[in-house]
């Protein structure tokens, strides 16, 4: 899973605007319409291949600002490793159950504020290829590294 942190959600996180622990941070499936640009800074940036645009809808799955198909984390870790000098933030699974609702290309984990408008893309996990749903469930685990981490 190729994974990147917005330029912006990195600045929120860094400077304690957002903190991955105790906020409520989501995910949310997007398509291959969504492409992801680390400059972006809202979910909805009015352009025609934002979040927003290639969010997920149907069946398990209600796209939109605080809509259901977006899950919250839960046992959310920032961990430290020496080893390999990162430090990495990481969460439990996240599943989505009977969901039918398109083909996924990535998840993007977020903090909603007020609206999409508002609503700030944190980072990206791209799945190495896409992957359709079909009526069952579909569960995005953190790699070993986590959803992302930083590098010295």
């Amino acid at each position: 899973m190729a994974a990147f942190v917005y330029n912006e959600g990195a600045l929120r996180l860094l400077n304690g605007t957002d903190d991955y622990l105790t906020d409520t941070i989501k995910m949310g499936l997007s398509t291959t319409v969504h492409v992801p640009n680390k400059d972006d800074a809202l979910l909805d940036e009015g352009g025609a291949d934002d979040f927003v645009d290639g969010e997920l809808s149907g069946t398990g799955y209600a796209g939109g600002f605080a809509g259901a198909g977006r899950k919250t984390l839960a046992s959310k870790t920032v961990a430290k490793d020496t080893a390999t000098d990162r430090v990495r933030l990481s969460s439990a699974a996240i599943t989505w159950t009977a969901i039918n609702a398109g083909t996924i290309k990535q998840g993007t984990l977020l903090k909603e504020i007020t609206s999409d408008a508002a609503s700030k893309p944190l980072a990206n996990c791209e799945l190495a290829s896409t992957q359709a749903t079909n009526g069952g469930d579909i569960t995005f685990t953190p790699a070993t590294d986590g959803w992302f981490y930083s590098q010295q």
